[in-house]
């Protein structure tokens, strides 16, 4: 007996392919963050550039970053998804 509902495996591969997308970007994002931070003048912001609280404060810069790319392509295709009349 068959209980899914007509159009639930169309609705499931949509929302994992959304989901791998959204985490390709963080990950694009932090990478790209990292990037730019890399080029920073770290020691005129902290005392030691090179030390592993400094690395970690970059590395949470980077998590920000990448939060914010993501949260800018989810507002990004919520827009186009709205546009194309899909929700």
């Amino acid at each position: 007996m068959n209980t899914t509902m007509p159009g639930t495996a169309h609705v499931n591969v949509t929302l994992a392919a959304d989901g791998m997308l959204v985490l390709l970007l963080f990950f694009i994002g932090v990478i790209g963050v990292w990037w730019a931070l890399g080029s920073l003048k770290w020691e005129n912001i902290v005392r030691q550039p090179l030390s592993g609280q400094a690395q970690l404060l970059r590395f949470f810069l980077a998590l920000v970053g990448g939060i914010l790319t993501v949260l800018v392509a989810v507002l990004l295709l919520g827009s186009i998804q709205l546009l194309n009349g899909s929700l």
